[in-house]
């Protein structure tokens, strides 16, 4: 919490600090996003350092300011259209109102309507906030079976989203469909559907061609906002880098194009350039700089100053790019990398990891957040791709372990896993508001799935299959309604069929 009287007095997101609120009849002002938002930061640099801003929010708020990769938990349930969110809470945590980016006029306004409104009406409107809100899991049907004809529909999303003109999906802004392309690639491979590996080979040559990626220093950004793929967001994000790892050595491997490998390997150089701890893990992201960005050579870009990096090592993130590293050191024959991605799980399942309670949210510094669903799916991967890769039994044992916390702790029959831990480790003085309401996130229970077949496949253990049917089964109502992403519950349902074809 900082304590300049000419700054806010930021606290962190806690019970105690909700309790503040709550024992002085105070709104909460919630300032969220990642530390790789451009914008996250000017609302820090230039609206929450305006005179009128600072005063109004010291004398009538209780301010709490989260890092949204820190807490995906809070993100999920808290923000607003976008990052930065500016959200206004009652004490207990219910959302109020709010928005994303605010002028410090705009900001000084609002702040004294809900000042004004809380003063006058408080008790109304907590009470109205309460479950204005809620976090339902998806209705799995009666039966808990599999959809056959995933695979056909998702064929039929390919071809209808798929940009013709200029590849990738979509005719607005343009973003790595990454499950969709992996399972694109799989079933254009082989002599599967010509149209499978033309959607695959021309979108990946117009992400390495294009605005997304950087040609100075190599490495991808986020998103572009149009769809010619220019006008690119220039954060670097951890695991969008490592989701396109996999898919140009995916292609490389699958089409047999030395173009992709040495996309790849371009990629690898960046990354340990960048983003690699020598102690073994990845930082997470890299600032947006558009000036920086713009630059057309590294001795430009060096007289300027990089942007800054966010040196938090994230166990989901850092485990997500272990995965990538151990399929790049078997398609580019690089032992190295395989080294690499073992320290790197070695040091955050060291770092975080408590026995009966899984794994930290973060390997490096401090608090730890514990007992997120996405820690131990990410890990539960890596883990068995080095097992598949060394047959090291340490590899497989873990995975066991995590997965059996999950069940005892997340697993709710026909809703699938929740996004966190019931024990709420997380928060060791009590959830706050949305966080007592259950979320069961599509991907991570599709990823889940996975691991569970993979599980049953290694230990021909047929109780893993049964949950890994039962965990994707409690998506089979909802897959389709996000789109190409339902991709996910396709490549979970193939993992799944490889186990029963074994």
């Amino acid at each position: 919490m900082t304590t300049d009287t000419d700054s806010i007095d930021w606290h962190e997101w806690s019970a105690s600090t909700f309790a503040h609120a709550a024992q002085n009849s105070t709104p909460v002002l919630l300032a969220l996003g990642p530390a790789w938002c451009r914008w996250t930061a000017e609302m820090d640099q230039v609206v929450y350092c305006d005179p009128e801003v600072v005063r109004l929010v010291r004398e009538c708020c209780v301010a709490v300011r989260v890092d949204a990769d820190r807490r995906p938990d809070v993100s999920e349930r808290y923000t607003l259209r976008g990052w930065p969110t500016t959200a206004f809470l009652t004490p207990a945590g219910d959302i109020l109102g709010g928005g994303t980016y605010l002028e410090p006029s705009l900001l000084v306004t609002v702040l004294l309507q809900v000042v004004e409104a809380f003063a006058t009406r408080g008790d109304e409107i907590s009470t109205a906030a309460v479950g204005q809100v809620a976090y339902d899991g998806p209705v799995a049907s009666k039966d808990l079976e599999l959809d056959p004809a995933a695979g056909q529909w998702l064929e039929g999303q390919l071809t209808t989203c798929f940009d013709q003109t200029w590849a990738g999906f979509g005719t607005a802004a343009k973003r790595v469909h990454a499950p969709a392309l992996l399972a694109a690639l799989l079933g254009g491979q082989d002599g599967g559907p010509i149209q499978q590996k033309e959607i695959v080979t021309r979108t990946l040559d117009a992400i390495a061609t294009r605005g997304l990626a950087d040609p100075v220093e190599g490495g991808f950004y986020r998103y572009c906002e149009q769809g010619d793929w220019s006008a690119p967001q220039v954060e670097k994000v951890l695991t969008v880098n490592a989701d396109l790892l996999e898919l140009y050595l995916s292609a490389a491997r699958a089409f047999d194009q030395p173009e992709y490998e040495e996309r790849a390997a371009a990629t690898i150089r960046f990354i340990h350039e960048a983003f690699a701890d020598q102690d073994g893990g990845f930082f997470s992201s890299q600032r947006a700089d558009p000036t920086y960005a713009a630059l057309a050579t590294r001795e430009a870009r060096l007289e300027h100053g990089s942007p800054s990096v966010d040196r938090t090592v994230y166990t989901d993130a850092s485990a997500r790019m272990a995965s990538a590293y151990v399929m790049a050191a078997s398609v580019l024959d690089d032992s190295s990398l395989l080294e690499f991605a073992a320290a790197t799980v070695d040091r955050v399942v060291t770092a975080s990891y408590e026995r009966g309670h899984g794994l930290g949210h973060v390997a490096s510094g401090a608090p730890v957040v514990r007992g997120l669903l996405t820690d131990q799916v990410a890990a539960s991967e890596a883990l068995l791709d080095l097992y598949e890769a060394c047959g090291q039994e340490v590899y497989l044992d873990m995975p066991q372990e995590l997965m059996a916390y999950c069940e005892h702790e997340m697993w709710e029959d026909r809703r699938g896993f929740r996004d966190r831990s019931r024990l709420l480790l997380a928060d060791p003085d009590g959830p706050i508001g949305l966080l007592q309401e259950p979320y069961y996130p599509f991907g991570l229970n599709c990823r889940a799935a996975g691991v569970l077949a993979r599980l049953a496949s290694q230990l021909e253990d047929v109780r893993y299959r049964t949950l890994a049917v039962r965990t994707l089964a409690s998506q089979t109502a909802v897959y389709q309604q996000h789109g190409l992403d339902g991709a996910a519950y396709v490549l979970a349902s193939a993992r799944i069929e490889a186990v029963d074809c074994m």
